[in-house]
């Protein structure tokens, strides 16, 4: 009995060391190719530890395609998307946590329906629904799509309706309506939940891919994502300046991650699952 409960925390540790392992290692052979010697890359012989050193794939990667350009459309899409998201996401589950109407319940069990749809499917109705906007080729017609996530609204109202209606009671009695409610106590306490949900809908926007393919078709309007795209030919594919490219792609939203974790679990956790 003893034994058996000694061992538990070390089965634990082992796997979750060993779960991020698995995450870890693709990570550091991108970073490890993207400065390793051409001949290097392509041997068909992994090489771990590169004989050099050397940041020729970055340079040639900075000459020969827009990369700046690229990193500026993707942080425009995310950044627009994460606002537009934080914006309308409030006022709706507001809505769907505090307010008491016919149906609240209904709506929101679509919404959590809406989550087991797959993003590839809404493709084709989307693409039709945004050329009639007259919105193709612009960053709104990726950021909006973005921003109607089902999972957004179901994170801030699972916050939202933890929240204890004593606070809520006590400024009614003051005679706040439910926009002094929502600005001056409900979005103050639930600031550990919108840093969550800010950091999923950035790095979700950064990484996006497929929609923004079907959406972006010029070139001036490229992401990071379709631009490294362009580095795979039918015949040749670049690896060392696709690992190059794929490293300084991952780099910012892998700061941003590392840097306000601490926020996403809390806002996560704090959530909860409540009817």
């Amino acid at each position: 009995m003893r034994r058996s409960s000694a061992l538990k925390p070390i089965v634990k540790y082992v796997l979750y060391y060993g779960l991020a392992l698995i995450w870890v290692v693709p990570i550091i052979w991108m970073a490890v190719t993207s400065v390793k010697p051409t001949p290097e890359v392509m041997s068909f012989t992994p090489h771990w530890i590169p004989s050099s050193l050397t940041l020729e794939h970055f340079w040639a990667l900075l000459e020969r395609r827009p990369f700046f350009l690229w990193l500026a459309n993707s942080f425009q899409i995310a950044l627009l998307a994460t606002v537009i998201t934080i914006v309308v996401t409030t006022f709706a589950a507001y809505s769907l946590a505090r307010l008491k109407w016919r149906g609240r319940n209904a709506i929101f069990a679509m919404f959590l329906t809406a989550m087991f749809i797959p993003w590839e499917i809404n493709s084709i109705p989307l693409f039709f629904i945004v050329k009639d906007m007259g919105l193709l080729n612009t960053f709104m017609s990726v950021a909006l799509p973005l921003s109607a996530l089902p999972v957004s609204l179901f994170l801030l109202r699972q916050f939202f309706i933890n929240i204890p209606t004593d606070l809520e009671d006590a400024a009614k009695i003051d005679g706040c309506g439910h926009l002094r409610i929502l600005w001056h106590i409900i979005i103050p306490v639930s600031l550990p939940a919108y840093g969550a949900l800010a950091i999923f809908i950035f790095i979700f926007a950064w990484n996006e891919f497929f929609w923004s393919l079907v959406a972006l078709q010029r070139s001036g309007v490229r992401t990071l994502p379709i631009g490294l795209k362009t580095l795979v030919a039918a015949s040749d594919i670049q690896y060392d300046l696709m690992m190059a490219g794929s490293f300084m792609a991952t780099l910012p939203a892998l700061i941003i991650f590392l840097l306000l974790r601490r926020h996403v679990i809390a806002g996560i956790s704090m959530a909860g699952v409540r009817r």
